[in-house]
């Protein structure tokens, strides 16, 4: 028996993991299909966004992975249908993989099946030496990065905080590990210059750092006192080890200097709004199951800083700039579901690429609306705003601009009071995410 080339790759990918495929047709395998240009964005936005990855074809032959860790580029080249087989472990990957696929996509091959690749080992033995570290260390602060929700050892991370009685930092690409009201809940750090020092990392006996990225973390910021690298997997199982501690979290200075700050924000109903203010009313409209995604810049700083997670997954901040980055989120969370709540939030001048994300998206009947935070902007009060958000968040805005040429209907400007950054800056240091 024999199937096309296309079924045969789309098994393939499947059995990688892969969970779909977004830019041109390759024969029967089905892509989401948008412009090359923004292909790679949306792909990118889809592993964020949903936790799985997704392929960038441009109709050359050749496949894409965007990567999702730091890592040298894999090329794989498949001429056969035992070629494509061989590729699903390679393809698995977190660096960026390409695959060139010579076959003919609607010919015929041979009717394969492909084994799916070993699921990742999730349980993973602590050394040691981690352990005792941790049972001898009067004092430990956990710094957790992206990587523990990558791997999906959120739950271990909560058991070591709970088990070792320690409070965790998380930087921005790990927003809402913790409930921003738990005890366990230090901050959210690596936006500003002194926000480790203030985190209390210099202060504590032992650093466990774990599922970091250098571009949110270096090294050499944060590494303030002795430090262990741990392995998400292995959180669960240090946990376990660690047993009842007794300890009790001690809240670092960076957490209650950063909520004066943002405090004072909240209070203030006329406009133009504090950046705080705004994050408070993306948090209260955006609902139970809302997204909200910034790009890298003012708008991103504050969402970063300010937003007060209460679920993981509620906010994208990325980690390097990626013009048309927070657009793509959105876009890709309304292609599951068209009515989930959902806001991109990026600086003026908005760059093309945000135009040519929420273009594509309109073209597959997907809206995305954008909130532009521009200091020529509209100047709205907190219930004005509140208001606005309440439509735009929910579909098609009302009292947009139909005349605001292609993609450009649902974008709205929006002043911020900029006395506040001065503030901000005062408590933590200049800011240094994206430098």
């Amino acid at each position: 028996m024999t199937i096309t080339a296309g079924e045969l790759l789309r098994r393939v990918l499947m059995a990688a993991g892969v969970d779909g495929v977004y830019g041109a047709q390759f024969g029967t395998l089905e892509a989401t299909q948008v412009p090359a240009r923004v292909a790679e964005l949306f792909a990118a936005a889809h592993h964020r966004v949903h936790g799985v990855r997704a392929a960038v074809y441009r109709g050359d032959g050749i496949f894409a992975l965007p990567p999702i860790e730091a890592g040298n580029r894999l090329c794989i080249a498949a001429e056969s249908a035992d070629e494509l087989i061989a590729a699903v472990p390679l393809l698995c990957s977190p660096c960026e993989v390409e695959l060139r696929v010579s076959l003919d996509p609607d010919g015929q091959v041979a009717d394969l099946a492909p084994a799916s690749a070993p699921a990742e080992e999730r349980w993973v033995d602590p050394a040691r030496d981690t352990v005792e570290a941790l049972r001898r260390a009067p004092s430990v602060t956990v710094l957790a990065g992206p990587g523990v929700v990558r791997h999906d050892a959120v739950s271990g991370l909560h058991d070591l905080a709970f088990a070792a009685g320690v409070g965790v930092l998380n930087t921005w690409g790990a927003k809402g590990v913790f409930d921003w009201r738990s005890r366990h809940h230090l901050a959210t750090v690596g936006l500003q210059e002194r926000d480790f020092e203030l985190g209390g990392l210099g202060e504590v006996d032992l650093i466990i750092a774990t599922g970091l990225d250098p571009l949110e973390a270096p090294d050499a910021r944060w590494e303030l006192a002795p430090a262990l690298r741990v392995a998400p997997g292995a959180l669960a199982q240090l946990a376990e080890n660690a047993g009842d501690m007794r300890r009790s979290p001690a809240m670092p200075p960076v957490r209650a200097l950063l909520a004066q700050v943002t405090q004072r924000g909240w209070t203030k109903e006329e406009a133009p709004l504090s950046p705080s203010r705004v994050t408070m009313n993306y948090a209260e409209c955006l609902g139970t199951d809302g997204l909200l995604a910034a790009d890298a810049g003012t708008a991103g700083f504050w969402v970063a800083r300010t937003f007060g997670t209460t679920r993981l997954g509620a906010v994208i901040v990325p980690s390097a700039p990626t013009p048309g980055f927070a657009a793509a989120c959105v876009a890709v969370a309304r292609l599951r579901r068209h009515a989930r709540s959902a806001l991109a939030v990026v600086d003026a001048p908005v760059d093309a690429q945000t135009f040519a994300v929420v273009d594509a998206a309109a073209s597959l009947d997907v809206e995305v609306p954008v909130e532009i935070w521009d200091p020529d902007g509209e100047k709205l009060d907190a219930e004005a705003h509140r208001l606005r958000l309440r439509r735009l968040v929910l579909g098609r805005a009302t009292g947009a601009d139909p005349s605001g040429g292609p993609g450009k209907a649902d974008q709205h400007t929006l002043a911020t009071d900029p006395a506040q950054l001065p503030e901000i800056v005062d408590v933590a240091g200049p800011i240094i995410a994206w430098t």
